[in-house]
């Protein structure tokens, strides 16, 4: 389904988060008789030396996984091997991706930037704020207390966490889920309704177990490869700082329900 089909159903949308890819370029230098490949990538600041590998019978070369060693500059390796024989570049295009957030309906949804098609249509039933210990700068940490500036982990983590919650819907999703005739009203099973939930919408069973060994922290309808659809279980039963029971109270909620299609027309 499209954006405009989309909107058309549920109304407009509060607004729009934007992330763009910067353009990223990666350089291969190639030593053809010392069978060296050089690889840079504008994201890192220094070159992989990767050592090739022929086959003596097929003739085939291949990369030796265990020669990889990093090196600060071009200039060095040039030292040990001499002039590299050709170089090849790569660029990646710039990406734009759109996040249209519903903020009352506490839905969001992706889209794929070359067809418009929507990506995964996220369903916020639990507020990030409940279920994720942010930093947003609101309250002063210790070194700030202190004086003393921002370490560089923990300007990343603000950033991070700013970013994560600039994409979330402002409010939580209150209303009804169904699948397969199957109905539960989000705001009536709260915080502690996890397994009302499920029950209710008969997901219980090794059917709806997702890949992996997360049976007990969400679940998994499949319609087909493309299609799919997860419901995330968010409990702090475990938690003994910021979000333990004590401090927030009991959680053992449904934390989202997300639609994902992964196909880019409309077919």
């Amino acid at each position: 389904m499209s954006i405009e089909k989309f909107t058309g159903a549920m109304g407009m949308y509060d607004r729009i988060d934007i992330d763009s890819s910067d353009v990223s370029v990666v350089k291969n230098y190639f030593w053809k008789t010392k069978l060296i490949n050089v690889n840079k990538h504008s994201d890192n600041d220094y070159f992989t030396i990767i050592k090739m590998i022929r086959d003596k019978v097929t003739g085939e070369i291949t990369e030796d996984t265990e020669s990889y060693k990093k090196v600060k500059t071009l200039e060095q390796i040039i030292n040990i091997y001499g002039k590299y024989d050709s170089i090849e570049e790569e660029k990646s295009p710039l990406r734009i991706d759109k996040l249209f957030i519903w903020d009352k309906l506490g839905i969001s949804l992706s889209a794929y930037p070359e067809t418009n098609i929507v990506g995964n249509i996220h369903i916020q039933t639990l507020h990030v704020t409940k279920y994720w210990e942010l930093d947003l700068g609101l309250v002063k940490n210790f070194e700030e207390q202190n004086g003393f500036p921002l370490t560089k982990e923990v300007k990343e983590k603000r950033k991070q966490d700013k970013e994560h919650f600039q994409e979330s819907p402002k409010e939580e999703y209150k209303g009804n889920f169904t699948y397969n005739g199957n109905t539960i009203n989000l705001k009536k099973i709260g915080y502690t309704g996890w397994h009302k939930g499920i029950k209710g919408l008969r997901l219980e069973g090794p059917d709806f177990d997702p890949p992996g060994d997360s049976s007990t922290s969400s679940r998994w309808i499949k319609d087909d490869y493309d299609m799919y659809v997860t419901l995330e279980r968010f409990s702090n039963a475990e938690e003994f700082e910021g979000l333990s029971p004590d401090k927030v109270g009991r959680f053992d909620c449904i934390k989202s329900i997300v639609i994902w299609w992964h196909k880019t027309n409309d077919q």
